[in-house]
């Protein structure tokens, strides 16, 4: 009794053990992502893998309120209703190794607020982004906007050089049908980065 007792001790912490150094994990779900184009389509599969590669401004907590991500403490103008101001994380970097700053956060906004974007409506009331230093910026809207943080969860920030340098200014026409540099690729700050991607099959990160 007391060898099978020791001999089902040491298959469990060899087990746990194993368990314990995995470096792969493996996850599905029934519908895949629709683009990594990050302002291009504004639903539930493709939010969430984007999520893991890149960061919006700010994320919600268990309980719903909105914290920080990129930005790190933000609030209206005591000057102007009509503005946000933002603090941005410092020492942030893309998975290419470029600096995050508020040149990505305003290159972000402008993009998503072109024709092509599926975040254009959440942004209906901004008027202009404007960076206010290397680590700051300011929303400006046409009127009191008291929800704007809740709007600005899932606007993903991209490295402007990045997009520049790659033909991925423009966002993607994907109800047209447009297959692009940054529909296929990305390169964000999150916990994870991009190693290959197989539409509706598979992608490594």
């Amino acid at each position: 009794m007391k060898m099978k007792t020791m001999l089902l001790a040491t298959l469990i912490l060899a087990g746990m053990s194993t368990f314990a150094s995995a470096q792969t994990l493996r996850w599905a779900r029934a519908g895949d992502a629709l683009t990594l184009d990050p302002h291009a389509q504004n639903e539930g599969p493709t939010t969430a893998l984007i999520h893991q590669i890149m960061e919006p401004l700010i994320i919600r907590d268990m309980s719903g309120a909105p914290v920080p991500a990129l930005a790190t403490e933000w609030g209206p103008s005591e000057e102007d209703p009509n503005v946000w101001w933002f603090k941005l994380r410092e020492g942030v970097v893309f998975h290419d190794g470029a600096e995050f700053d508020s040149e990505d956060v305003v290159f972000s906004f402008n993009r998503a607020m072109t024709p092509d974007s599926d975040y254009k409506e959440l942004l209906s009331s901004v008027t202009e982004v404007r960076a206010n230093g290397k680590y700051g910026f300011e929303i400006v809207t046409n009127g009191p906007n008291p929800i704007m943080p809740s709007n600005l969860t899932n606007l993903f920030i991209m490295d402007k050089g990045w997009a520049e340098a790659n033909g991925a200014v423009k966002v993607q026409d994907y109800e047209g049908g447009e297959d692009t540099f940054a529909s296929r690729n990305a390169n964000g700050t999150g916990p994870y980065s991009l190693v290959s991607r197989e539409t509706d099959a598979q992608t490594v990160l």
